[in-house]
């Protein structure tokens, strides 16, 4: 620190050049102030060190300010000890106290168009950009109490969607960029420090971590990655050490609760009568409750407390049963917690930087009476050394080991719906501490799934992962040219055990019965993972002049191996291990590979700063496609003009940033089976007896195309970039469309004689249109001598796709068809419910009827007939699809986000909302139709509105509970919302495409539900201590917060199930089922409240 004594005499100069007192002193203040002020000098810098010009310091004591010269340097009167205030345009201000330090570090916010964003093989500043790419500083993600990067992502980027399916713990997003790109699906291409990884990956990062990611969504900067860019890339760098020692320690402790769970009914009375009463209009009829059941049930209902199980009075050996609780909330609990610590030290010096950190983060799911939780440790290294003037060295080494451990009930998503299944009158235990019998071909009741929890056995995952990349860069000519060549190894192991073991179960007193299978599963795999790249960089800088060339090559190749062995009969539940069963082994080994490889290039030309044209191209072989058709060439381009550079708009003070774009490019899509191109014959064990044994035998080959290649996507994009007022204004608007070529798919139908199906082949094309907005507003203003900063960025997306090519000759909706649009959702028109049996006779439904055996009765659903024959049919050729027709879409549109923060006087806030503004859902399963799926779930609340024909006679109203009544379910209801109860009515069991479901399973509008939401995703408030009090801990920065993830939604399904369960419920292809998976019944999403600290030393 540099302090030069300057004479009293210099207040009248102040004085004299105009100086004004600040309103805050008195003239014998300042006076007093300006004797003990000594003249500072420091320099600002940003994160990479490079100095900031223009940046105001000024001093909060005294209140007088300077700005910073070309070179970042400042000269102001200032006494050590007080306190300084740096801000500058496209940087967060902050408050620094005056002690021996003489460099100050400001950290970009998104309006700083001079920070380097990260691309393919090199970066650019991101005024320079020619392409569609967005950038997400690391501060984002260390601002907001998270433990999975991908949820961090999550509404920041516009076009970039990420979804998760379910709220389980260590759950992978599915993340997608764009769109639609192919009917055969697939995932941007995620790379960290230029490795790639996969979603589920994102998972075994800290976020913490992370210096910055760069999302590319048009061909033009993706076409530098070839065949794996097709779906667009996400580049992550990690940090790297800056500056002087610095040790950061970071934790959060969180506290969870599901954010829905549908509104049950609880009441033994009204549940048991509704239970039978759904099943009396059905052939079936078979829920009968006997008097004595309804007795005790009544007495239940008109008073709690009377016991929950009892002897059975009509048969003394077994337990009576008449429970009345929310057991799906009872095996949820209200509240989990988690928690998460960081702890990293980094530094650098002239001659090495380094960055080391550990973590561990804990998931604990809802599930309370068992184990079931995610473990994530971590370890990172991160060293570079620079040798000498031209050539440096460095290595940087991940190691990672995750635990996944969970009852062996639930190794399945769907395996979950028991818990949201169980019948209210189940009850947890008998009086003697046994668990409580059900009757399971009705429903699994409370006592019998704890026991599988509880007894039943575990399942434990692990998997380490170690990567390493070595790494080193030449450079000569005076940093014009860089060499970089770079190996990594990944090795990854994976280790699952699962058993299950026997549990008890009782029936009646002294009647305690052992249960279920023991069994044991073990499952091994390996994979290895190693990428090669190398690539010279070229950049020169002469006059108006600007080029930057690079030229490369990368290779990758995969292999995994995976074995697994399962027995049955374990010889003792205290040992459940495959070894020690005694039951026929069934053994397995997988072994799958893959190899590329790609010579790249990027030419980058920019004249006068205004002009940019920009080339980029890789030619890639992939092991995935037969030898003849295995290469490909993926060239691209994209210019940019910066208008407001031009000498016709120098007088317009106003515009800071005014560039147009626009690019064309040609990528790969290799997202297939590794090796679809041959044909294979897959072993299995005959059904039938051969000599007197089963005997070993091998399906039919299937067929193979000849025309198997690469799908080939053509993208084009226009962009338009703006700023404003110093760019404290910004945003940016893109459109595009992207033609998908010759997608694999079943090429023409062949004759069923063949016994095996059509080959796969390129056979379609898809185009999927779009655009994307991006709107940001940040500024600073002097608050009672503080500066408040604040800001607000606005995203908003939308994309279409649709079908231009596909051989289907017949035009049947139940295949993609020409014009077809992605999502669609083919169904009936409702037009109420049958009055009377005069209506009925008039409308022939016959041909809709769940299994052909239900009654229409007063109260069965009616549709619109819509071609006039006095028949409702369904249809399934394009012009004939009788009363069919499309009534939605169940792809998500008008993807949006809103982030606002602010931050003043230490104190930090940032708020988050994110939701989607167009989303159609039809509803299937238990969550939302109940006992109207079959008798063997739940009646929820909302269903109570349902079609009752009479009033009930006097003589059953008095057999009614209290409850029964006062709910009107005794009372006439010719104005509901559902149909009559009738269970079997929405039964998906018959199928879910549109040509297997019947009934109320056939999409109709009366029951088509507004997906869309809104969801205020996060809230944190944050302080920083200010840094003179903790001078004396030798601390340099400690900042505590509070946060909530999830707080609330608003949306017309949240009645039912979290908006964001519906996730998996986008699909896009007419051949495939919807499955019982999205339909609400799966790990619950939760409301989180955090709270926390980050320390620095």
């Amino acid at each position: 620190m540099r302090l030069i004594k300057a004479p009293k005499l210099y207040l009248a100069a102040f004085l004299l050049a105009g100086f004004q007192i600040p309103s805050s002193h008195s003239m014998a203040e300042v006076l007093s102030i300006v004797q003990d002020q000594q003249v500072f000098t420091g320099k600002v810098m940003d994160e990479s060190a490079r100095p900031i010009q223009g940046a105001t310091v000024k001093n909060l004591n005294a209140g007088i300010s300077t700005q910073t010269d070309e070179n970042g340097q400042f000269s102001l009167r200032v006494s050590k000890g007080e306190s300084i205030q740096i801000s500058s345009i496209g940087y967060d201000s902050k408050i620094f106290v005056i002690d021996e330090q003489t460099s100050f570090t400001l950290n970009s916010n998104s309006s700083n168009l001079e920070e380097l964003v990260v691309i393919g093989y090199g970066s650019q500043k991101k005024v320079n950009l020619s392409g569609a790419v967005d950038y997400v500083s690391g501060k984002e993600l260390e601002s907001r109490p998270i433990a999975n990067v991908s949820q961090g992502l999550q509404g920041l980027v516009p076009n970039l969607n990420v979804q998760f399916n379910s709220g389980a713990p260590g759950e992978a997003a599915k993340i997608n960029i764009r769109g639609i790109t192919s009917i055969n699906g697939g995932d941007p291409l995620i790379l960290l420090d230029n490795v790639p990884i996969s979603s589920a990956e994102l998972n075994r990062i800290s976020p913490q971590d992370i210096e910055s990611m760069s999302v590319i969504k048009d061909a033009s900067a993706a076409a530098i990655y070839g065949a794996r860019a097709s779906f667009g890339v996400i580049l992550i760098t990690s940090k790297s050490g800056k500056g002087a020692l610095k040790i950061n320690y970071s934790n959060n402790f969180t506290w969870n609760t599901p954010t829905v769970i549908p509104d049950k009914i609880t009441d033994p009375y009204v549940f048991s009568r509704l239970l039978e009463t759904s099943t009396d209009n059905t052939p079936w009829d078979n829920v009968n409750f006997s008097e004595q059941y309804y007795q005790y049930a009544k007495e239940r209902s008109d008073n709690p407390s009377i016991a929950d199980v009892r002897i059975d009075p009509s048969n003394p050996k077994q337990w009576e049963y008449m429970g009345n609780r929310d057991w799906t909330r009872y095996f949820l609990s209200d509240w989990n917690n988690t928690h998460n610590h960081d702890l990293s030290i980094s530094g650098s010096s002239d001659k090495v930087n380094y960055y080391i950190s550990t973590g561990y983060n804990r998931q604990n799911s809802p599930i309370k009476i068992a184990e079931d939780y995610f473990d994530r440790y971590s370890i990172r290294s991160k060293v570079n050394y620079k040798l000498n003037d031209y050539l440096s060295v460095g290595n940087n080494t991940v190691i990672g080991l995750n635990e996944r451990v969970n009852p062996s009930l639930y190794d399945s998503p769907s395996s979950m719906a028991e818990i949201y299944h169980v019948f209210p009158t189940s009850t947890l235990k008998n009086p003697d501490g046994s668990w409580a019998y059900s009757d399971e071909q009705r429903n699994t009741g409370a006592g019998r799934i704890a026991a599988k929890m509880v007894d039943g056995g575990q399942m434990r995952t692990k998997r380490n992962d170690l990567q390493s990349t070595f790494n080193a860069e030449l450079r000569l000519f005076e940093n014009k040219f860089k060499i970089n060549a770079d190996y990594t190894f990944q090795r990854n192991t994976r280790n699952l055990n699962r058993y299950t073991t026997r549990y008890k179960i009782g029936y009646g007193p002294g009647d305690i019965r052992e249960e279920g299978i023991s069994s044991a599963y073990r499952e091994a795999g390996f994979s290895y993972y190693n990428v090669y790249n190398i690539f010279g960089t070229y950049s020169q800088t002469f006059d108006k002049h600007q080029v930057t060339a690079v030229l490369g090559f990368n290779q990758e190749d995969y292999r995994l191996e995976n074995i697994i062995a399962e027995r049955q009969g374990l010889i003792s539940d205290l040992f459940p291990t495959v070894a020690l069963a005694t039951g026929t082994a069934q053994v397995g080994e997988g072994i799958d590979k893959y190899a590329l490889r790609g010579a790249f290039y990027r030419l980058n030309y920019i004249y006068d700063d205004k002009y940019i044209i920009e080339l980029n191209g890789r030619y890639d072989g992939s092991s995935r496609f037969p030898k003849a058709s295995r290469f490909g060439f993926f060239p691209s381009g994209s210019v940019a003009w910066l208008i407001n550079k031009e000498n016709f708009l120098s007088d317009v003070n106003w515009l800071s940033q005014l560039k147009v774009r626009g690019s064309y490019g040609e990528l790969g899509n290799q997202a297939v089976s590794n090796f679809g191109y041959i044909p294979t014959m897959e072993p299995y064990e005959s059904p039938y007896l051969i000599g007197g044994k089963v005997n070993p035998s091998i399906k039919a080959p299937g067929l193979v195309s000849n025309h198997y290649t690469w799908e080939k996507v053509k993208t084009y994009n226009l962009g338009l970039d703006f700023g404003f007022m110093q760019n404290k204004f910004n945003g940016s608007f893109d459109i595009y469309r992207r033609n998908t070529i010759g997608m694999l798919t079943f090429g023409k139908e062949l004759p069923k004689v063949l016994g095996v199906k059509e080959p796969n082949e390129n056979a379609a094309d898809l185009a999927t249109n779009g655009w994307e907005l991006t709107l940001s507003y940040n500024d600073s203003k002097d608050v009672s001598g503080s500066i408040l900063n604040f800001g607000a960025t606005f995203v908003l997306s939308d994309s279409r796709a649709k079908i231009t090519k596909f051989d289907n000759p017949n035009n049947r909706i139940t295949q993609f068809y020409k014009g077809m649009e992605l999502g669609e959702i083919w169904g009936l028109e409702s037009d109420g419910f049958f009055k009377n049996q005069e209506e009925i006779n008039k409308l022939d439904q016959t041909s809709i009827i769940p299994w052909g055996a239900l009654s229409i009765v007063p109260g069965w659903p009616k549709f619109v007939d819509q071609d006039g024959n006095g028949k409702i049919e369904k249809g399934y050729v394009l012009g004939d699809t009788k009363d069919l027709k499309i009534i939605g879409n169940s792809t998500p549109r008008y993807n949006f986000g809103l982030n606002l923060n602010a931050s003043w006087k230490g104190f930090d806030v940032r708020a988050f909302l994110q939701g989607i503004g167009k989303r159609d859902y039809y509803p299937l399963d238990y969550l939302y139709w109940g006992v109207y799926q079959q008798p063997y779930g739940n009646i929820y609340s909302h269903l109570l509105d349902f079609y009752r024909p009479n009033n009930d006679s006097d003589a059953d109203r008095a057999k009614h509970s209290a409850a029964y009544l006062a709910l009107g379910l005794a009372d006439q209801n010719l104005d509901a919302k559902y149909p009559v109860l009738q269970s079997w009515l929405a039964d998906l069991n018959l199928g879910t495409r549109v040509d297997e479901a019947q009934g109320a399973a056939i999409p109709q509008t009366r029951y088509l539900l507004n997906a869309a939401y809104l969801r205020f995703k996060n809230l944190t408030i944050g302080y920083t201590i200010p840094s003179h009090l903790l001078q004396k801990a030798r601390v340099k920065n400690l900042r505590v917060y509070v946060s909530a993830e999830n707080l609330m939604e608003w949306s017309a399904v949240k009645r039912y199930f979290d908006p964001e369960v519906l996730n998996i419920n986008t699909y896009t292809d007419p051949t495939v089922a919807r499955k019982r998976e999205g339909n609400g019944a799966m790990y619950p999403f939760q409301r989180s409240f955090s709270a926390g600290l980050q320390l620095t030393f």
